[in-house]
């Protein structure tokens, strides 16, 4: 109940990737506090939510999820609260927040939830497999990382995506210009994406070819 008024502290760490780290419960949902931002908020998680809304009609029949940056799997508990129980691989560096994550899912999902503690530009340019739904939510602190945006990395996420499959590709808006180039290049691989915004979240959903 007190979770309703505060935060309330659950767990504290220092990490080798992250530095300080703190789960928190606040109004029942799970967050992690880093150093530098935020991350994560159970089903009230903005970017997870506005991928969920926007692919409403195409997430019924998905099977298969990516998650690049798992954060406390956000995504998970957005899509199990609307009744999606796809299988999920979770890619995130950090052994400290990919075990949290797995704590804070429920057990009923536990045989659908494939675990990765590596980097995302390593995992990709090794991947071979296919998804219905490829979801980047890669951060350091506010930022993405500068591999996120090259389009190497980009068509390694469309070659990994299963025919009919969709990209959601979670970003920060801190510098106008630099976002407007982003989306270029995003653009680029992804002819045709669309973009839902709040506040500075620009969330871009796509798939190949689709323009």
């Amino acid at each position: 109940m007190l979770s309703y008024f505060q935060p309330v502290s659950l767990r504290r760490s220092l990490s080798d990737v992250s530095g300080s780290l703190e789960l928190l419960l606040y109004r029942n949902q799970f967050q992690l506090l880093t150093a530098g931002a935020f991350y994560s908020d159970g089903d009230r998680y903005f970017p997870a939510l506005a991928v969920v809304r926007h692919l409403r009609e195409f997430l019924p029949a998905a099977k298969s999820v990516l998650v690049l940056g798992a954060g406390l799997g956000s995504i998970v508990h957005v899509m199990r609260a609307r009744g999606y129980h796809p299988h999920y691989t979770l890619v995130e560096r950090d052994k400290t927040v990919l075990g949290w994550a797995l704590e804070t899912l429920r057990e009923e999902d536990s045989l659908k939830l494939e675990p990765v503690c590596r980097d995302a530009e390593s995992f990709m340019g090794q991947n071979q497999r296919k998804y219905d739904l490829v979801f980047v939510d890669v951060f350091e602190g506010r930022a993405v990382p500068d591999f996120v945006t090259t389009p190497l990395f980009l068509r390694q996420c469309r070659e990994s995506l299963s025919p009919g499959g969709r990209l959601a590709f979670n970003y920060i808006e801190v510098d106008k210009h630099k976002w407007e180039e982003v989306r270029r290049v995003i653009a680029d691989v992804f002819p045709g994406c669309e973009v839902v915004s709040r506040d500075d979240n620009r969330i871009l959903i796509g798939a190949p070819g689709m323009a």
